[in-house]
Formats: C-alpha cells, structure tokens, sequence
C-alpha cells in the first residue's frame, strides 16, 4: 500500500506535463517513478502515471504486463524493444483488442495477430495490414462481428454482395460505407433496416419510398421514419404502425396524417405527450385531449385553452399527475374543489394550502 510519501508524489504527477520525466534529473520523483511497487499501484489509481513512468520501467516485461492488466493503452509508452515481442503483443491483444493500432507493422501484418484481433473487435479491422482488407474471409470475420467495419475494407469487397449482406445483417447502419449500387438492392436494403436505425437514412431514394421497406425500418424503429420519403411521410398504413410503437414518431408525418383522429388516437394512447405533434384540431378534440392526459397528465400542457379550462379533463390530468394542474386555465388552478382533488395526488404549495384552507 502506498504511503503519504508516495500520495504526494502522485498528486504531484497530476499538476505536471505528462511527459515531463527527466531521466537525468535526480529527485525522490525520479526514485519512486523507477519502483514496480509505487507504478503498479499508482497505475490502479490514475492510468496516466504510465506516461511519468522511468525508461527502464517502460522496458521491463513483467512490469508491463501487470500494467496491461489494467490498461491497455499503456501499451504505446512501453519501449520499443518490446514493442518488437510477439509474446508480449499477443498477451497485450488479448486483454484490450485496441491496442493493435500501436503494433509494429509486421505484427499487423501477422494473420494469427491481425484475427485475433479481429475476433475481438471487428474495427480493428482498420488497423491490420492492407492485405488483409482485400482478403474476403478475412473482412467476412470482421463485419460479423461489427457491420460498420466494412468501411475498412477494399473498395472491392464493399461493392461484394455477399460480404455487404453479412455487413447490414449484423448492424443495418454499415449500409452508410457499401457501394451506392447496393443502396438500392431491395433485399440488402430491408436486411439493413431491419437491424439498423439509421439505414434507411443510407438507401436509395427509390426505396426510401418503397412501402415493404419503409415497414421493416420502422418496425425496427419507429423514429427512422423521418428518413423516409413524403409520400411514406402521408401513408396512413404506415402512420398506424409507426405511432403505435411510438406515439412522439407523429411529428415526422405529413399535416394530414397529424390531423387524422384515428391516427391521433392511437398515438396519444401509445403516449400523452404525442399531443404536442398534433394539428391545432386535434389538440382541442375532446375524445383526443382525454386520451392524451390519461396516459401522460402533464401532456394537458399542449391541449387547446378550451380544454384546459374543462373540469373533466384536467380532474383526469390531474389524477395521473398532480403536476398537471400548472397547466390548467388559471381559474382552476385557484380552485378550491381542483386543489383539494390534487391534494389526494401530491403535496400542495403554501399559497394553494391557504386557498384550501378558507371558508
């Protein structure tokens, strides 16, 4: 365990420059950043203490290793001799996959390295040697594991059908990195927003207005209706499937489709604060605004003046979240009645006690 010593010296690394070891310099600093002991345990306390590190610390094997029990990214201070051990950088991949982007070149270029490391983390993928990112096999391990990788691979394996389809299969969102051509492949492009919440944003503008795909995506996810085209944007089929996974997703949807009671009601039963996303029509029809406040009292909030001025419908707000009443006509809000129904629901305010209070 570190003593007080040894406290101060740390506290100290942490108000100096990183890098400003001075291998030259005598001081008790330097007696303490050259101490196994001190370092390996001061690492378990701030990672960066590595880069104050004595050079022969910084090259002594087992040292290092304790180290990268901790933090991989100390693996880019350690020396460059053992940089040049395989031992060393197999053990280093095998706690923190990352850190084969301070390999040697020739480790990069190792296959057993350069998969391992892929089997771990598919974006490593960017750091292996070029030859690797031509090999289809090779990339197909790596976009498995992580679709968006293929952004590293060649150019010729990212305009290949199959190494794209197991790309998007993985994470819809690697369609951003695939060949334009493929964008506009139905079956790729429903794989990918089946999976990805981003892809459609990716697909071709055709399929962006293409019904089976605008389903899938927001099947998947709602939201990623705002990447579809107008016409979607206006379809009532798509609406419904859309606002019932999530009633908020309205506010992507064309003035009409906000202005359809069916709509509306499925939304705002989905969740009040759809409310907010309606026409003006909408937010004054009354079977709407109790649907709304049912669900989330606070959505009163967007209701029209006429209904928040309703007794029924802020008593309903009001009983789902006493909050609500802040949002009500501001007779109400004065109401001795209505206060004390919020009372049933939560704390009152002083000036609202006082009200309660008279005769």
């Amino acid at each position: 365990m570190m003593n007080e010593e040894m406290f101060e010296v740390l506290n100290s690394l942490r108000d100096k420059d990183y890098d400003y070891f001075n291998p030259y310099e005598d001081n008790d600093e330097k007696v303490l950043l050259n101490n196994p002991d001190f370092m390996s345990y001061a690492m378990m306390i701030e990672n960066f203490v590595i880069m104050s590190a004595h050079p022969n610390l910084l090259n002594d094997k087992d040292f290092v290793k304790k180290c990268l029990e901790v933090s991989g990214h100390i693996y880019q201070y350690i020396s460059d001799d053992l940089k040049k051990d395989r031992e060393l950088a197999l053990f280093a991949l095998g706690k923190h996959a990352s850190v084969i982007s301070h390999f040697i070149d020739d480790f990069k270029a190792d296959r057993e390295i350069a998969k391992k490391a892929i089997l771990q983390d598919g974006t490593c993928l960017e750091f292996v040697d070029v030859d690797f990112k031509s090999d289809k096999d090779f990339v197909m391990t790596a976009v498995k594991r992580c679709g968006p990788a293929i952004q590293y691979a060649d150019e010729v394996l990212r305009c290949d059908r199959d190494v794209v389809l197991a790309a998007v299969s993985q994470d819809g969102d690697a369609l951003e990195y695939v060949d334009e051509d493929l964008r506009a492949d139905k079956e790729i492009v429903i794989k990918a927003v089946s999976s990805g919440c981003n892809a459609l944003k990716y697909a071709d503008a055709k399929l962006q207005n293409d019904l089976d795909v605008v389903m899938a995506a927001v099947m998947f996810d709602p939201d990623t209706i705002c990447y579809a085209s107008k016409e979607m944007k206006s379809n009532k089929d798509v609406a419904i499937t859309t606002v019932t996974a999530d009633g908020t997703a309205v506010e992507y949807f064309d003035k009409s489709i906000r202005n359809d009671k069916d709509i509306a009601i499925a939304a705002v039963i989905r969740d009040g604060r759809a409310l907010a996303c309606l026409s003006k029509e909408m937010r004054n029809d009354r079977d709407v605004v109790k649907l709304a406040v049912a669900n989330t009292g606070l959505a009163l909030e967007y209701a029209s003046k006429e209904l928040r001025a309703d007794k029924e419908i802020v008593i309903l707000a009001v009983s789902e979240k006493y909050l609500a009443l802040d949002y009500a006509e501001k007779s109400l809000q004065s109401d001795k009645m209505m206060l004390k129904w919020k009372s049933l629901f939560g704390p009152l305010q002083p000036h609202e006690q006082e009200i309660v209070k008279t005769t």
